[in-house]
């Protein structure tokens, strides 16, 4: 039971007791005793309040277990972790790695799931849930020999799989580490378990079994950076603290021209001070959750552990592109429908591009048609932002998609020759630009770029310069389930959490390096 859920329970026993006060206190006043009613009324709220006292102290309890078997998980993968050389030669003489390396070792960039775009991917740091250190970091697969990888990706699959099947099968496989670790018992796994382990040269019989991953691993992570179309337009960071600072460039200094000296008392150089800004970073948590049945037999739960997987990945990249396009942090969202739907929506972690390309009223504008001309007159209001088209991207929607085909003066990616830098969702280049589409631009706004509930027969297309903004990540992709919430259905739930923030990091919250062409009809 969550924090949540046992407050409520408190008050919850705390109007019982305000109600069976309230009883004894009109009779008091009124100088006589209970009724018949009122007795009976106060003997079942209270014995209501300490039936709500048991469950709370039983609530209570079970929380404090649930903490301590994290932190049981915790110092186990700190000293449990075997050192694996693996087949030796491959990382040098002497030099080993752990299970945990492994786990998370990532490429340097990743084929898009759709398409031939490679999308880079940050390297991770290993954290556990409960640890709020540095971390390590995990290593690039290249740091291996090639002939090794495969051996890498078939563990870092089976861990990613063993997990969600755990979880999937046992009630109290409620973490990915749980999950793992129950699967790891299984007849279906246990085979496959010991070759992966020999493979990597690990002990069977000792270290291998007392090993507890410290997440999901590397393969959804890479799953999800895979399959998005905005968020790799962006670099991603590391973050070591949340909230964390990162200190940016603000005001140029100024070179002033010299006379050439003549005397002791010649002038000096004219000063100039130049400035840095920094740009906060707090993490956000993005959860996702996925329903199934608590009947589910093993061989079901492999049978749908790719899928459940698939689905994940997929909801996170939906979340984390809205939240780039739409985000808005203010108190009443741009959106009226998204403001309705409160603060859990995705659109709320952070301010997004299109708030800010809104708010940048030189180039913003309202154009009534997607064309590559238009296209072109939103870079030029980007002034010196919009100058290096390496820095920049176009951001269309679906409708500007089929418009923009059509388009002679549209240099589409099969005209781009062999040597071009294909990104994920780009059709084509705009005076070296890239063009990305993505479902996510909205096409229901009103003639002002926003969604008011009235007009919805507008839409909106960005050009925004890539270096102006980052992607910072604190946690990577990972798994938990919970078996109470759907306890009437009958369904078992699994949440998926990451936790990063998006954040312009422009020397000036005024620099024009988004543009934003609204009032577009699709």
């Amino acid at each position: 039971m969550t924090a949540e859920e046992i407050q409520a329970l408190r008050d919850e026993a705390a109007r019982q007791l305000d109600a069976a006060d309230d009883i004894t206190r009109t009779a008091q006043e009124a100088g006589r005793g209970l009724t018949p009613d009122e007795r009976t009324a106060h003997d079942a709220t209270i014995a209501r309040h300490d039936a709500l006292v048991s469950e709370i102290a039983r609530a209570t309890d079970a929380a404090g277990d649930a903490v301590r078997f994290d932190a049981a998980d915790v110092r186990r993968s700190r000293s449990n972790v075997p050192n694996v050389n693996l087949n030796r030669p491959t990382v040098g003489d002497g030099v080993t790695r752990d299970l945990d390396h492994f786990l998370w070792s990532t490429s340097d960039t990743v084929r898009a799931s759709a398409g031939t775009a490679q999308i880079p991917v940050e390297q991770v740091v290993i954290r556990a849930k409960l640890d709020n250190g540095p971390g390590k970091v995990a290593p690039r697969i290249n740091a291996f020999r090639a002939e090794d990888r495969e051996v890498v990706r078939a563990f870092q699959a089976t861990v990613a799989e063993m997990a969600i099947v755990g979880m999937l099968v046992d009630r109290d496989a409620n973490t990915s580490a749980k999950g793992f670790q129950l699967a790891r018992s299984l007849p279906q796994y246990k085979d496959r378990w010991s070759h992966i382990l020999r493979a990597l040269d690990v002990d069977t019989s000792t270290a291998g079994t007392e090993w507890v991953p410290t997440g999901i691993g590397a393969t959804l992570h890479e799953k999800v950076r895979a399959s998005g179309r905005v968020a790799p337009l962006f670099a991603r960071i590391n973050l070591p603290t949340s909230p964390w600072k990162w200190p940016i460039e603000g005001t140029d200094l100024t070179a002033y021209r010299v006379a050439e000296p003549t005397s002791d008392t010649a002038s000096k150089v004219t000063p100039s001070t130049g400035t840095t800004v920094a740009a906060q970073f707090d993490a956000e948590i993005f959860g996702a959750r996925t329903l199934w049945s608590k009947t589910l037999d093993v061989e079901s739960a492999i049978a749908m552990a790719a899928f459940q997987q698939a689905r994940l990945v997929q909801s996170f990249v939906d979340a984390e592109e809205k939240a780039i396009l739409d985000g808005d942090t203010d108190g009443t969202h741009m959106d009226t429908d998204v403001h309705a739907l409160g603060a859990t929506d995705a659109r709320l972690a952070w301010d997004g591009l299109r708030k800010k390309g809104i708010a940048q009223t030189t180039p913003a504008t309202a154009q009534t048609a997607t064309s590559v001309a238009n296209l072109l007159l939103l870079r030029k209001a980007m002034g010196k932002w919009g100058v290096n088209p390496a820095s920049l991207a176009y951001i269309v929607g679906v409708s500007a998609l089929h418009t923009l085909l059509s388009d002679t003066n549209l240099l589409t990616v099969d005209k781009l020759g062999p040597n071009a830098t294909i990104l994920n969702g780009m059709i084509g280049m705009i005076g070296g630009v890239p063009v990305v589409v993505s479902e996510h631009i909205r096409e229901d706004l009103n003639a002002s770029g926003v969604n008011d509930g009235i007009t919805t027969t507008k839409t909106y297309n960005l050009c925004v310069n890539r270096d102006e903004f980052a992607i910072g990540q604190r946690m990577a992709l990972d798994v938990e389930t919970n078996d109470v919430l759907y306890a009437e259905t009958f369904q078992r739930v699994a949440y998926a959490f990451m936790r990063e923030d998006f954040q312009h990091i422009g020397g000036a919250a005024a620099n024009d390096d988004v543009a934003i062409a609204y009032n577009i009809t699709p």
